[in-house]
């Protein structure tokens, strides 16, 4: 007993810490964390979906259809597997990388957004092509005592084919039918199952009676991860004149702050470039001179000589002001005493 606890209280070396230290995994999950990296090395774009209730069927023909020789324009693998161990392969991909940014952002963000029942899927490739398959890849189903609803569900007015003796479902639910012809008629329409919710019993039992599949099942995307960058399903939606108008939009307000500060910028220039046009214009009109540099003496012309009107042409108020003296006659010039000559005041 002595030289077993003179063993066990010795001072550790520190080669015999890291073998206490080091977790010995099977030989799946290190499989699996081999492929993990592997598709983190050889894929840019990674696409975070959401599994509920997605069968293994599905999930094949997804397999099948994302190979080089599959039936979908690109190319991809679909990964699934537990939270914990995809933060395992990002978290010693950040630390064994320290320098490398790309890692650090993956696990930073990736740590947050894996919770619950997701998978990612790797690709190279068009990401709405993607996108399409994976919103066209769903199941009609009915609904299950205890799942969450993923959609609403409504039951219209009309007759059914339950009989008469089946009331006690549609009471339960505080929905209010009648007789018709020895049929169970539903007086108005009924929003029996609002998203999100929970089945319940009563709502199972009355959709199956009326051979009702309400619900689609399928992966939905959640988080898009695209060289570096994150961002929502909702930006793939967008088409060229979105983003067109979005853009417009944005040079639109950086020119308005840009006038009203006075700070010139590359977006409030064409502005700032047509005022100084109209200004210089309109004092074109106001005065004989004329700026030759602006090429505008045959349009100013045209304007004295009532051809076009001074607003379209300066396209603002200031020159339209302008150009009402300058279309009028010219005022006489008062001559001074030395152009009278030797004449006297009386002769």
């Amino acid at each position: 007993l002595q030289f077993l606890y003179l063993i066990a209280s010795a001072p550790k070396t520190p080669s015999t810490l890291t073998m206490a230290s080091t977790k010995v995994y099977p030989e799946n999950k290190v499989a699996y964390f081999e492929k993990m990296n592997t598709y983190l090395d050889d894929y840019e774009k990674i696409l975070l979906v959401k599994c509920d209730n997605v069968s293994s069927k599905q999930f094949n023909t997804m397999r099948i259809g994302m190979r080089k020789s599959g039936e979908f324009p690109f190319e991809g693998k679909i990964l699934m597997g537990k939270n914990s161990m995809m933060k395992k392969v990002l978290k010693e991909r950040a630390a064994a990388d320290p320098s490398n940014a790309v890692k650090a952002l993956q696990y930073d963000k990736f740590r947050t957004l894996l919770k619950g029942n997701l998978g990612l899927i790797f690709t190279n490739d068009d990401l709405n092509a993607v996108s399409e398959m994976v919103e066209s890849n769903v199941k009609q189903a009915g609904a299950k005592v205890g799942a969450a609803a993923p959609c609403d569900v409504f039951i219209k007015a009309g007759p059914t084919t339950l009989e008469p003796g089946q009331t006690s479902f549609f009471q339960a639910l505080n929905i209010h039918t009648k007789i018709t012809k020895g049929n169970i008629e539903i007086l108005s329409d009924v929003h029996l199952i609002k998203e999100g919710d929970k089945v319940g019993p009563s709502e199972a039992i009355l959709l199956k009676k009326m051979n009702m599949n309400p619900f689609y099942y399928g992966l939905k995307l959640h988080m898009i991860y695209d060289q570096g960058s994150f961002y929502t399903p909702e930006i793939l939606k967008m088409t060229d004149e979105t983003k067109e108008a979005a853009v417009r939009a944005a040079i639109n307000q950086v020119a308005a702050l840009s006038l009203g500060t006075g700070f010139t910028t590359e977006a409030s220039f064409p502005h700032v470039a047509v005022n100084a046009f109209k200004s210089i214009f309109s004092l074109s009109l106001g005065t004989d001179y004329d700026f030759e540099a602006f090429g505008a003496k045959q349009l100013k012309q045209d304007i004295k000589d009532g051809k076009v009107t001074a607003a379209p042409a300066a396209a603002a108020a200031p020159a339209a002001a302008a150009a009402a003296p300058a279309a009028a006659a010219p005022a006489p010039v008062e001559e001074s005493d030395e152009d009278m000559g030797d004449f006297g005041l009386f002769d």
